[in-house]
């Protein structure tokens, strides 16, 4: 199948870009051995949804040391870095499928082109591969799937899917929360931010909607910098927490929203803010999105609603109604992604080093994995903790 992607010429400064991130990302250059040396994935066909950005690029190359026959990648919404997609897109044993304009209906579409592939794996991130295949009935059955994200598992299990084969999901690994969630996110969320309004942090009024291991290291990072920090939860039990950790919390999100100067969404639903929420903002508020589903903040609804709009910089839009102005940064993309770079790397070392572990559980004859949903096997947690202890 031929790549989708913005400008294949850029295929050269994608590779330049990655240097930097090869070297940095110590966990991979070990698994890109082992799996030289092991080829856990001959001849099998894996099918990706992630962000096509650099550190994905290099968990690539590392699932290709492993022989895998063809990778098919499809880029999350609002992320995709045109430059690392043109070097992916440039080696034949890869499809990308992944534009920086891209929409939902583009996204489903491609999800679809992957199913016409019939990878033997499906590494997701959102469930978008994992649902897409179970939409229909299919002629064959991948060996195993993997799900980054704990908004991917919520769709899951919303959608009412009874796993053929089996999920594996790297949210639920003690790992992912406690290193990637409640400490890399919230550093990658706070770098976004400054990168994307160049505003002090001290002082300043912070909404966090939503206090799971994410929106906890968020609120945290935002603390640490000298903001006021707010939180709401549904749950009472993470409400109090966040109030044990300094936080500021109320049971009604009606009665917090009015206090924020920045609202930051982290919640892994759909359509937390919406247009209802307006008499509620105060007027300059700055609404973001940190979940892995820019529809957490329901943009077209708040847009249908407002008297005005106008893009007053890159990434930057600016919402008015009557005399009440709201600015949405990054259409509400993960706001880590959409202006920065991501997670750290070494995090995301860990986490990729993950997704690469489980994969190769997948592959493995005789695995023992059930056909269910199921949290990352104590021994590849164990096993990664190891490679990145010594390193």
């Amino acid at each position: 199948m031929q790549s989708i992607i913005d400008n294949p010429l850029l295929a050269e400064a994608g590779e330049k870009r990655l240097r930097w991130f090869r070297e940095q990302m110590p966990l991979m250059a070990e698994l890109q051995k082992l799996f030289s040396v092991q080829k856990p994935f001959a001849g099998r066909k894996i099918g990706i949804c992630l962000h096509v950005e650099p550190k994905t690029a290099i968990w690539l190359e590392c699932l290709l040391a492993g022989d895998a026959e063809h990778i098919t990648i499809v880029g999350n919404l609002g992320t995709t870095r045109p430059d690392t997609a043109a070097y992916l897109a440039a080696d034949p044993r890869v499809t990308v499928y992944a534009r920086e304009g891209d929409t939902l209906e583009d996204h489903e579409r491609y999800a679809e082109l992957v199913m016409e592939e019939k990878p033997d794996l499906l590494l997701d991130n959102g469930s978008n591969l994992i649902r897409a295949y179970y939409r229909k009935e299919r002629d064959w059955r991948p060996l195993g799937a993997n799900e980054e994200t704990r908004s991917g598992r919520l769709l899951l299990e919303e959608a009412g899917i009874e796993p053929t084969s089996p999920i594996i999901v790297i949210d639920d690994s003690p790992l992912k929360r406690l290193l990637e969630n409640a400490i890399g996110v919230g550093q990658s969320v706070v770098d976004g931010f400054m990168r994307a309004t160049s505003l002090l942090l001290g002082g300043r009024r912070v909404l966090e909607i939503g206090y799971g291991y994410v929106g906890s290291g968020i609120a945290n990072k935002f603390r640490a910098m000298g903001s006021n920090t707010m939180v709401y939860d549904i749950d009472p039990v993470y409400l109090l927490k966040a109030k044990a950790d300094g936080h500021t919390v109320d049971r009604e999100l009606e009665n917090l929203i009015p206090q924020a100067e920045v609202i930051i969404t982290a919640t892994g639903r759909f359509h937390v803010l919406r247009k209802e929420h307006i008499p509620l903002f105060r007027d300059g508020v700055i609404l973001c999105n940190a979940g892995h589903f820019g529809f957490e903040i329901d943009a077209e609804d708040l847009r249908s609603a407002a008297d005005h709009a106008e893009v007053v910089e890159e990434g930057k839009e600016l919402l008015r109604f009557g005399e009440k102005r709201v600015f949405l940064l990054e259409n509400a993309s993960p706001l880590n992604l959409s202006t920065g770079t991501g997670n750290p790397i070494s995090i995301m070392d860990l986490g990729l080093g993950l997704q690469a572990c489980c994969a190769a559980k997948h592959a493995e004859a005789g695995n023992g994995l059930a056909a269910a949903i199921r949290p990352v096997p104590r021994e590849i947690d164990v096993f990664v903790a190891e490679k990145m202890l010594a390193l």
